[in-house]
């Protein structure tokens, strides 16, 4: 009984110690159980190992597992850590009272302890399952007295034991043994932390000349999984933390992306800038920094608008008006015209302009000296037009309507030779007067109010007015 209480004091030492070991950056698994120890089965022959483990008479029929000595919970201590996915180090302790039915020996003190390697089947798959198997090789100190047994020896059926001498008995005499032990076991997670352990083992001491020490060992344990650290302090395990020493995102298994680009500092050539992933976190490149990615600009080293895929828009006719704005985009043109070039009709209203108010003299055709730089103005402005026009004359209304038709052909006629005089060619102008047919203001009214009706006015000519006015005479 002292050695009994002596070895559960030790179980709980080992406990006690092994919890402050869950600090490291491993995880590890504490075993807390009972187990079972048969001597019987052990030394029976291969055929009959699980008969005799688990009891059955000559009939056949199965009783109770009295080959079995149980030790009740907390007999046994497992302390395990992971090397890796498919390897584990433990250290596995029994302890209890255990007999031995074989040579009718009582119950003696028995401690078992020693490190084990264990290989992980679902390291294989996915050593996150429920269902964890494994095999198992132990190498173990044993504490199991056999120095009172008497010879010769004979089991419980009154059978000599094989493999004893009755001259050799000391070979047998040991109370403490090296033992090794194979087999095979499996965890049962029922949380992430916590499940249920089974294992068998048979466990044989080679050093001794018979197979009395040895025997079938089988245990059941609670399991708790501890030591899953997370050094960055991110809530991702370091296990789960593909950067476990920088604080960072569960998104990116614990990887920080610090311009918050969406991607991973360790995937971004640019961390510190963000970019789209399909360039690796950089910004993509605007060579010519029209507000154009290089990828999406078709002239990547000129600067262009959005609309024209990065490409400044053309300019065919060099008249400063793009392409795009410009209604004559092949022909010069004004800003004010679209593009397009003056129309006639704008050139005709300038003339009109430059000759307001020409002067004649009192009821003749004659222009006077003063009228000038009117006549300069408007002979620059035709030529510039290269185009054809009508010189029309106007009259008030003062006088017969046939004298002042006749006064008005003359004055346009004069007005068409000054012009041609200042440059501007025979082929470009032909005059016409329409007399007082156009006056607005009574016959009886001032001559300073009557001075409005008396004009010359250019009017562009077409084609086609332009061919009749040929064959008349004006």
């Amino acid at each position: 009984m002292k050695n009994l209480k002596l070895g559960i004091s030790a179980l709980a030492l080992t406990v006690a110690t092994t919890v402050f070991a869950q600090t490291t950056s491993n995880p590890w698994l504490i075993g807390v159980g009972a187990h079972g120890v048969n001597h019987a089965a052990a030394g029976g022959n291969a055929g009959d190992v699980f008969a005799t483990a688990f009891g059955g008479g000559d009939g056949g029929e199965l009783y109770n597992i009295n080959n079995f000595t149980i030790v009740p919970p907390l007999s046994k201590l497992t302390v395990a850590r992971n090397i890796n996915r498919l390897l584990v180090v433990d250290w596995q302790t029994s302890v209890g009272n255990v007999d031995n039915k074989k040579i009718g020996m009582g119950k003696e003190f028995f401690l078992m302890t020693g490190l084990g390697l264990q290989f992980k089947f679902n390291g294989l798959w996915d050593e996150e399952s429920w269902f964890d198997p494994y095999l198992r090789v132990g190498a173990n100190y044993l504490r199991h007295d056999y120095t009172g047994v008497n010879f010769p020896l004979t089991d419980t059926n009154g059978q000599v034991v094989n493999g004893f001498s009755d001259n050799d008995p000391s070979s047998m005499r040991r109370a403490d043994h090296f033992a090794l032990a194979t087999g095979i076991g499996s965890n049962f997670w029922i949380t992430k932390n916590f499940g249920l352990g089974v294992q068998g083992d048979y466990v044989s001491t080679p050093v001794d000349n018979s197979a009395l020490a040895n025997f079938w060992q089988a245990s059941a344990s609670l399991l708790f999984r501890f030591g899953n650290t997370d050094r960055d302090k991110d809530g991702i395990l370091d296990k789960d933390d593909l950067c476990p020493d920088t604080p960072g995102l569960a998104e990116f298994q614990g990887c920080p992306d610090t311009d918050g680009d969406g991607v991973p500092d360790k995937d971004d050539q640019c961390p510190d800038v963000a970019g789209p992933v399909e360039n690796n976190g950089c910004p993509w490149p605007d060579t010519d920094g029209d507000g154009v990615v290089d990828k999406d600009d078709a002239c990547p080293e000129v600067a262009g608008p959005a609309e024209n895929n990065g490409c400044p828009w053309p300019d065919t006719d060099g008249d400063g008006i793009l392409d795009k704005d410009d209604a004559c985009p092949t022909v010069p043109g004004l800003a004010q015209y679209n593009g397009c070039p003056k129309p006639q009709e704008a050139w005709a209203d300038d003339a009109t302009k430059a000759l307001d108010n020409i002067l004649f003299n009192f009821d003749k055709a004659t222009i006077r000296p003063e009228s000038k730089e009117k006549l300069d103005n408007a002979a620059q402005i035709i030529k510039d037009s290269q185009g054809r026009f009508m010189i029309i004359g106007h009259t008030d209304k003062k006088g017969s309507d046939s004298y002042n038709l006749k006064l008005s052909q003359r004055r346009a006629a004069a007005v068409v030779d000054a012009l041609e005089a200042r440059g501007v060619s025979n082929t470009s102008l032909k005059s016409i007067g329409v007399g007082e047919q156009d006056a607005t203001v009574p016959e009886t009214a001032s001559n300073a109010e009557r001075l409005k009706d008396r004009k010359v006015v250019v009017k562009p000519a077409d084609e086609a007015t332009w061919e009749s006015m040929k064959k008349r005479d004006y």
